[in-house]
């Protein structure tokens, strides 16, 4: 609780006439402000012999520099009058074995952008590469710490804390290490990755930093600044327009590299940065890879892609902007979970051309790739295939379904494949297609489209003649209600997994309920599917239940 004083003013005088005194003659009570005692760790791979000093924003030495061991660490005292100010931990020089590829390299101009008033004894500040690429912005740039921190985080998906030492990559985590100290190493070395990748030498890497910052510095990752193309040093290569989508395929790659020792799994590695433009290449594994086609995204409606129906438009070009005239290209969507991975319904059109290189997506997300707090769950990889065997990777993210019911699930009681855990119903995946109005208001065609599991990469869609598990489906039928189960209408079977019905009754601006039942007749089994795989209980677990809100986005 608060304590409120109660000292007269009078004696309040007293006091400060005699504490002044007792600081004027130099009391044994008083103690001069500390100084700050810091560590940290220099790391693009762990930097040795590194030369770590302290800089004032003007540049003016504020702590003389010191050596790096051979793990990286240093350690140093800061005067506590300098404290009050922005303050650059600045490393140059010293040796290191490059994580991506094994090479020694040598070290470049590493720093971590210290705040006014931000360090204090005992504090750990560290430089990587994301803190060289935020103190670059800030340093030469003209952002401030903040918005070098936004721009960096729209950029790269996190944002670096300086304050982690980031583990070695490439050794097996100590027992000691910290979560967050095996992911800094990791993300350090997916820089040194994205460095391989782009075929640039371990050394390069340090040029590549500087050019990421001057890229970012009109807070855009696209190979520009307001000035043009950016050129990574002088070793004759220059940022290009899909570097945002190549740090993100680096990160894919650095954890399947085997020097990578982290043991971080597909969830750990975090959210990975959603570029729109990605290039083709036959093998992007190859060092600077030879591109031809440039595919760009474009998501159709106002919001990111949710756990449900997704629609989106790529258009595919040559590098001088000719539009693309091959073959109609293919897509395989995987998604990265923590211990497994799985793809995810599609229609029977999957892309739709629409001319001049452009198509139109459709698919169907099973699950999100991030919670509502942004935690990963995995990753999505869109992998697009074009002509020559080139292809492109897309990871966009995928939020989880807000609002009304996006999909539904029921199972098959006889009806059953191999699962991860043993033989089990077949589950029938029951996505909403779309929701319109029609003949009037409170008038309304509902659509759905409906897929099964055959595989955890095959997700048919299921319509009369459909096949499952070598089994044709001689007649399914689909039946909705809107009144809590008192009628049901027959929907059409639009011959593709997308069924509909017309005439629903529903209430404007509202929550309403549609049921619906799923019965599949195939050579083998004749049943109605239910909500848990179990014999149907009617009224208990014989339908699944949409919530819909007409007249709402």
């Amino acid at each position: 609780m608060k304590q409120i004083s109660i000292v007269k003013p009078a004696l309040k005088l007293a006091l400060i006439g005699v504490t002044g005194l007792l600081v004027a003659c130099g009391s044994s009570g008083s103690s001069a402000p500390a100084d700050a005692s810091i560590s940290g760790t220099i790391v693009a791979a762990p930097v040795n012999g590194a030369d770590v000093s302290v800089v004032d924003g003007a540049g003016n030495v504020v702590v003389a520099a010191v050596k790096t061991d051979a793990n990286g660490k240093y350690s140093l005292v800061i005067p506590n009058g300098s404290l009050g100010q922005d303050l650059i931990v600045k490393s140059s020089g010293g040796t290191f074995t490059d994580e991506a590829t094994g090479n020694s390299g040598t070290a470049g101009a590493m720093y971590a952008y210290a705040s006014a008033g931000s360090i204090s004894n005992g504090g750990s500040v560290s430089a990587t590469p994301g803190s060289t690429i935020i103190a670059e912005l800030v340093m030469n740039h003209g952002k401030t710490k903040a918005e070098a921190e936004t721009a960096f985080a729209a950029a790269f998906s996190y944002t670096p804390d300086m304050s982690v030492n980031p583990a070695d990559a490439t050794t097996v985590p100590a027992a000691d290490e910290t979560d967050d100290e095996t992911l800094a190493g990791f993300r350090a070395g997916a820089f040194s990755q994205l460095a391989m990748d782009l075929g640039l030498s371990q050394n390069d890497q340090f040029d590549l930093f500087v050019a990421l910052a001057q890229d970012l510095s009109d807070d855009t990752l696209d190979g520009v600044d307001a000035l043009g193309v950016v050129a990574i040093g002088t070793t004759g290569f220059s940022l290009q327009a899909n570097i945002q989508n190549r740090f993100s395929t680096a990160l894919v790659n650095f954890k399947a590299n085997g020097r990578n020792q982290t043991l971080l799994n597909n969830a750990q590695i975090g959210n990975l940065p959603f570029n729109k433009t990605a290039f083709t290449y036959v093998d992007p594994t190859i060092p600077n890879p030879v591109s031809t086609y440039k595919v760009e995204y474009v998501q159709m409606g106002d919001m990111d892609a949710m756990a449900g129906k997704s629609t989106f438009t790529i258009s595919i070009t040559e590098h001088d902007d000719t539009p693309y005239a091959g073959a109609d290209p293919t897509l395989v969507p995987t998604m990265y979970m923590s211990s497994m991975e799985h793809s995810t319904p599609m229609p029977t059109t999957v892309i739709d051309p629409l001319g001049g290189g452009e198509y139109k997506v459709t698919l169907y997300y099973l699950m999100a790739s991030q919670m509502m707090d942004g935690t990963s769950m995995g990753f999505w990889d869109l992998k697009f295939t074009v002509a020559n065997g080139e292809f492109a990777h897309f990871y966009p993210a995928v939020m989880m379904a807000m609002g009304d019911t996006l999909q539904v699930r029921l199972k098959g009681v006889a009806d059953q494949i191999m699962t991860m855990t043993g033989m089990a119903g077949r589950t029938y995946f029951i996505f909403k297609e779309s929701l319109m109005e029609m003949g009037g208001p409170g008038n309304y065609n509902f659509s759905v489209f409906i897929a099964a599991q055959e595989t955890m990469m095959s997700f048919p869609a299921v319509y009369d003649g459909s096949t499952l598990s070598g089994n044709v489906v001689t007649d399914a039928t689909v039946e909705i209600s809107d009144d809590d189960g008192a009628s049901w209408d027959l929907a059409v079977d639009g011959g593709n997994g997308v069924w509909s019905v017309t005439g629903l009754s529903l209430t404007d601006g509202v929550e309403n309920q549609i049921r619906i039942r799923l019965t599949v007749n195939d050579t083998v089994n004749d049943e109605l599917k239910t909500t848990d795989g179990f014999v149907r209980d009617p009224d208990v677990n014989d339908y699944q239940t949409f919530t819909v809100t007409p007249g709402s986005m």
